[in-house]
């Protein structure tokens, strides 16, 4: 993997996980005006901990990228063998597929 498609891949992730944690938030404002009854407490509670995980997630994934990049630099030959591998198992895959359709 090249240092500009981790860096691409690092970038959509941090760009979902941006746009997750911005619904939950509009969630939780939303719910938090209307939370009088138990059932709203606890979906706003459940929200604030989704948007803790996921900024977890978002660091933790960051870190993943970064190794990920560093050992496809390190081992160039391994990653293309397994990048091959992917390639064939989806095209397999896809063949399987449209077998079944047709």
């Amino acid at each position: 993997m090249s240092k500009s498609i981790a860096k691409e891949v690092a970038h959509d992730i941090d760009e979902v996980f941006d746009d997750v944690v911005h619904n939950l938030k509009k969630m939780v404002k939303h719910l938090s005006e209307d939370a009088g009854d138990a059932l709203s407490k606890s979906a706003t509670t459940l929200a604030h901990s989704a948007v803790e995980l996921l900024d977890e997630a978002k660091a933790q994934s960051k870190i993943l990228a970064e190794k990920t990049g560093k050992e496809a630099r390190e081992h160039p030959a391994a990653t293309a063998g397994i990048a091959t591998a992917i390639a064939a198992a989806a095209l397999i895959g896809l063949a399987v597929a449209q077998r079944r359709k047709a």
